[in-house]
């Protein structure tokens, strides 16, 4: 086998959105490998226009066969389980947050996962780094502080229940003895109100695991990461259930009701795929979610409710059952608002 590295003509007239529908890809996945390959920054891509000096698209590496096969179709068992054993796997990820049509942050991290399976046990280790914020690694105050925070946190020890969705968190004490040895220093250097508010609430979550795990779960990747996609797709079995997605940091999660559909074939690249559709189905106004704050009585016309939608792809790799990458975007609508949030998780 050998890596080959792909890559696409710009064409007169092409754009981002063109170019991924052509490619069979998503927005989220072009961009995020094109970006990640790029060491040109005026050639990086960052909406559906594309720069100028902009040639070729890097696209997704492929794998050559040196001798021809001839293709086969194959199926993965309806029954999707994780196998046993450890795996060890680096991932890119990247999220886009959007006001109407206007980016207005991106951030990037990538993240090693060491995950254990044996029996009842299901069992994964995070450790979190190369973190950039708009393409830049000079973080300002605030942001400097959220990233000490983090370091406290990680590694970060999850298990799961058999579906792969979260269960609690292991390492809670450590966690715990991390963040009582880098307190100190952290209220010394970050002082002022805000400091103190981020402070404050770091030590609540910190130093009560409950509480922390459940806001795990706000967080976008930690959110994806624990859909429970692995279960019984028999008979092309649809799923459905109802789950809650944080888009507003100041509101508890949005409902959505969402569906798991599985297209079990086995492509080339040995993966198969999840989709995970869903529409928003909250009862809380346009104003409520925009302009309310959090503990505010707001009057609910059921005229002004919001429209929303999650699409997200999973690939998962036939041979371990693990997740190889998710791409999508989840997003919210009113009369006179619009916000949506866009990711990929690829492993590298």
């Amino acid at each position: 086998m050998k890596k080959v590295q792909k890559k696409y003509e710009i064409e007169v007239g092409d754009t981002t959105s063109a170019i991924a529908d052509k490619l069979g890809l998503s927005v989220a996945e072009l961009v995020y490998y094109h970006n990640l390959h790029s060491g040109v920054v005026d050639e990086y891509i960052y909406g559906d226009i594309l720069p100028q000096k902009l040639k070729y698209i890097l696209l997704p590496i492929s794998y050559e066969q040196e001798i021809p096969i001839p293709p086969k179709v194959e199926y993965s068992s309806a029954n999707v389980t994780k196998a046993t054993g450890k795996t060890m796997k680096k991932y890119g990820i990247t999220e886009r947050y959007f006001q109407h049509e206007k980016m207005i942050n991106e951030l990037d991290f990538e993240i090693d996962i060491m995950e254990e399976i044996h029996d009842d046990l299901y069992v994964a280790t995070f450790n979190k780094h190369s973190v950039r914020i708009n393409n830049s690694d000079s973080f300002r105050l605030a942001e400097q502080l959220y990233y000490k925070i983090d370091q406290c946190i990680y590694p970060l020890k999850l298990s799961s229940n058999h579906d792969g969705s979260f269960k609690s968190v292991v390492n809670s004490k450590e966690i715990k003895e991390r963040w009582i040895r880098q307190r100190p220093e952290l209220e010394e250097y970050y002082q002022g109100e805000t400091g103190a508010e981020i402070l404050s609430k770091a030590e609540e979550a910190l130093c009560n695991a409950e509480l922390y795990g459940n806001r795990l779960l706000n967080s976008i990747f930690f959110k994806l990461w624990h859909t429970p996609v692995y279960r019984s797709y028999a008979y092309g079995k649809t799923v459905e259930y109802e789950d809650h997605y944080l888009i507003f940091p100041q509101h508890t999660g949005i409902k959505f009701k969402v569906s798991l559909n599985s297209d079990l074939k086995i492509n080339e690249n040995n993966k198969f795929i999840i989709r995970l559709t869903g529409s928003c189905i909250d009862s809380r106004s346009e104003n409520e979610l925009w302009n309310a704050p959090s503990n505010a009585l707001v009057n609910r016309n059921p005229e002004h409710t919001v429209k929303g939608d999650i699409r997200m792809v999973f690939k998962i790799d036939e041979t371990d059952k693990r997740i190889f990458s998710v791409a999508g975007f989840i997003e919210l609508q009113g009369k006179n608002h619009h916000k949506r949030i866009e990711i990929g998780i690829y492993e590298l």
